[in-house]
């Protein structure tokens, strides 16, 4: 880590997902969409597990102990995976660690989760530790007026032999666009987010996201901001900005006649007032799935060299322009 360069400047962002008949987060009770009274939200932990498999799945070394995920399930020995037997975090530590001299420090130097959004640590024999990551999540709220509907099912079997197989009923949203808010704070713990974490946060936050693929689990990434503030020793937190963005065609994209326009007039209006703290606005996201709008305009990222307003900020990046980012 010492060859690499630490974040630095303090960043917010705002995250869009969209999940069309399906689970985008699923409660302990019945696994039903999470809502209140129908208002359908999830937790920043459906994310964070994205990221992690992600990672977990592509650039892990457990042999030569790089890019360990520490917060992800891990079978005991010999177990089989669907015999749900998994290590506790201890025994996970000390197999990773046993032959450290610092061993909590090397947690650290391998486990670019750990760096990103830290975690409290409490093993046998050593001192209780915690990391308030860098990286935060806040909980997502849908912005599409989504319905939850409930479907019936049918399962393979009889309860009984010679009977009717058995029904049951499943609950998946129509159609819900979630948007989070981020914030990137390296002094919650400085030097220790490297540059190529964020590089890696924002690659596996999206694809990740597109990974997990099943009957109920189809989110989508749409739409990923990350607004990078001028590096100083203020730390400047502009408040949540994931309401300011707002589905505008939402009867005719639900209708399956437009794909989503999202108009940023209110996001833009509140940047705006920061535009001398601010260095750039990276909006990630593919031209063809998306409209972003400014008013009744579509959004331009298009500025002359002198121009020092808050649109000469602006930075469009296709999501494949990720791939090669770390």
């Amino acid at each position: 880590m010492s060859d690499e360069k630490y974040v630095e400047n303090f960043y917010q962002g705002i995250y869009v997902t969209e999940t069309i008949l399906g689970n985008p987060n699923g409660d302990f009770v019945d696994n039903s969409p999470r809502n209140f009274d129908g208002n359908v939200f999830t937790t920043d932990k459906c994310i964070k597990y994205n990221i992690r498999k992600y990672i977990h799945e592509t650039i892990e070394d457990l042999e030569k102990k790089e890019n360990i995920v520490f917060f992800f399930p891990r079978l005991v020995e010999d177990a089989k995976e669907e015999e749900n037997k998994f290590q506790t975090r201890d025994d996970v530590f000390n197999k990773l660690f046993k032959d450290s001299e610092n061993k909590f420090e090397d947690l650290k130097c391998n486990s670019p989760d750990v760096r990103m959004f830290g975690g409290t640590f409490s093993f046998k024999d050593e001192v209780s530790k915690q990391i308030y990551g860098p990286i935060q999540l806040s909980y997502g709220v849908d912005i599409n007026d989504a319905q939850i509907k409930r479907l019936q099912i049918g399962a393979p079997f009889a309860t009984e032999s010679g009977k009717q197989k058995t029904n049951g009923s499943e609950a998946v949203v129509d159609d819900a666009i979630i948007t989070y808010d981020i914030t990137v704070n390296p002094k919650n713990h400085p030097d220790l987010l490297l540059e190529s974490d964020l590089d890696l946060f924002k690659k596996s936050i999206w694809f990740g996201t597109n990974a997990r693929k099943s009957t109920s689990k189809k989110t989508d990434s749409k739409l990923l901001i990350m607004i990078k503030f001028i590096e100083d020793n203020t730390v400047l937190n502009i408040g949540e900005l994931k309401e300011l963005i707002e589905v505008s065609n939402i009867k005719k994209h639900k209708l399956g006649e437009e794909e989503i326009k999202l108009d940023c007039t209110k996001l833009l209006k509140k940047l705006e007032k920061y535009n001398d703290f601010i260095d750039s606005i990276e909006f990630i996201y593919d031209k063809d799935d998306l409209t972003l709008c400014n008013g009744k305009s579509e959004l331009s990222f298009e500025s002359s060299e002198k121009d020092k307003s808050l649109i000469s900020k602006l930075i469009h990046k296709e999501p494949n322009e990720l791939i090669n980012d770390n």
